[in-house]
């Protein structure tokens, strides 16, 4: 981490010298082969005219520098996991082509003939020509190298035209020099081309990486407010359980049962078809809180709504109406359906064993029964199911009776004793 913070100090640019770098090493791997393969159609070219040991040395030594070239090519690309790493190549990359372009540009002199030749020193120069345009657009990616490059390659033919050279070599330099001005000035511009290519390309994949950052935010923060709205879905959904649940028993409250009446009812006018409530109530509940207390009192009623919620069809909900009464609802049952499953209820619980009240103790229930015609008011169907409600206590309690069984009994509560 200290030498990269060193590194990004020393060169604001070096991520993308770094890529200019790969791109380098990349040319020059593909350039060995080639490379390799000229040496001796060069030596077969010079053979019968240049010194046989200064031949074979050029060569060794030549192939030894391309053999280098590829262990630290190949090493570079086994750590090429960050641009540091591949950075961190380049001075190694750079010697290995810097020799190798002293003994491109020392050919002249190791493939020199025995006796002057101009018409084969004008070969080589032109062959050096060739090889230095080909060159030129391999190390154009890197500045430094280019520079270096050219002082290192024209080193010693200029040299040797000068001292040694005639008119027809002197006018050969002349040329040189101008196709060396022209290069140098394509190259500058490619290599410039290149580095903002690349700078380009940092700029758009920083540029994406924000937006996928913005995009991870944006999920993140659409799943939290997911997460906080389905929260808040929950804790509205239980508040509103809270308000319409009875504090005692667990079961619906009248504010439950209110909106269900209300349901109920207009579904009945839609479909046209009658439905059925009923309230029951605790026999004798009074002396059970007289006697026992009031906290026997409340563990009876709990045991009932449990009792009750157990026995009851799927499709029928219980409600507290209020002290111990209660009102179940049967929105597909019509009024003696109810009346009978109500009944079995009532036999089973007669039989039933209550917590807090001793065991010879018999809790019994009496249940009134009505059917709710369609578009009639829910108030008088509760009126009518109370009615019968006690109809069922003054004959005795621990009954079922129909609210269609009292049309001749007058609208009013009948004398009792819960």
């Amino acid at each position: 981490m200290k030498r990269l913070a060193y590194l990004q100090q020393q060169n604001p640019h070096w991520r993308e010298e770094a890529d200019l770098t790969r791109y380098f090493v990349d040319a020059a791997h593909a350039s060995i082969a080639p490379a390799v393969c000229s040496t001796p159609l060069l030596a077969w070219i010079a053979y019968g005219e240049a010194s046989l040991w200064r031949m074979l040395c050029w060569m060794g030594l030549f192939w030894l520098v391309e053999w280098r070239l590829i262990l630290v090519i190949r090493q570079c690309r086994q750590h090429d996991t960050h641009p540091l790493s591949v950075y961190q190549y380049y001075p190694a990359v750079r010697d290995c082509l810097l020799a190798s372009s002293l003994l491109w540009g020392g050919c002249i002199w190791f493939m020199a003939p025995v006796q002057p030749d101009p018409a084969y020193q004008m070969l080589l120069l032109l062959w050096v020509a060739g090889i230095f345009a080909l060159l030129c657009i391999m190390m154009a990616a890197c500045r430094d190298i280019h520079v270096l490059f050219f002082a290192a390659f024209w080193a010693f033919p200029v040299f040797s035209l000068l001292n040694g050279g005639k008119r027809l070599e002197l006018l050969a330099l002349l040329g040189v020099s101008i196709y060396l001005l022209s290069q140098w000035r394509f190259v500058r511009g490619f290599q410039q081309t290149l580095f903002d290519t690349v700078q380009l390309k940092h700029a758009n994949q920083n540029m994406m990486d924000k937006l996928v950052e913005m995009h991870v935010q944006a999920t993140m923060q659409r799943v939290s407010l997911e997460e906080n709205r389905q929260a808040l879905q929950l804790a509205v959904a239980e508040g509103e359980r809270l308000l319409e649940c009875d504090a005692l028993t667990g079961c619906f409250n009248q504010r439950a049962l209110r909106r269900q009446l209300d349901k109920y009812a207009a579904d009945s006018i839609a479909s046209g078809s009658s439905w059925s409530l009923s309230i029951l109530d605790l026999d004798h509940f009074k002396q059970v809180n007289d006697t026992f207390g009031h906290q026997a009192g409340d563990a009876v009623l709990e045991q009932l709504v449990q009792k009750v919620s157990q026995l009851l069809p799927d499709g029928l909900q219980m409600f507290r109406y209020g002290g111990e009464e209660f009102v179940v609802l049967a929105p597909a049952m019509q009024e003696a359906e109810l009346a009978s499953c109500l009944d079995g209820i009532r036999q089973q619980l007669a039989v039933s064993r209550w917590e807090a009240l001793p065991a010879s103790w018999q809790q019994t229930i009496s249940a009134g029964v009505v059917a709710c015609q369609p578009g009639e008011q829910v108030n008088h169907c509760l009126q009518q199911a109370d009615l019968a409600l006690y109809a069922a206590k003054h004959r005795g309690r621990n009954r079922i009776c129909l609210a269609s069984d009292l049309v001749d009994v007058p609208l009013k509560r009948f004398s009792h004793s819960s």
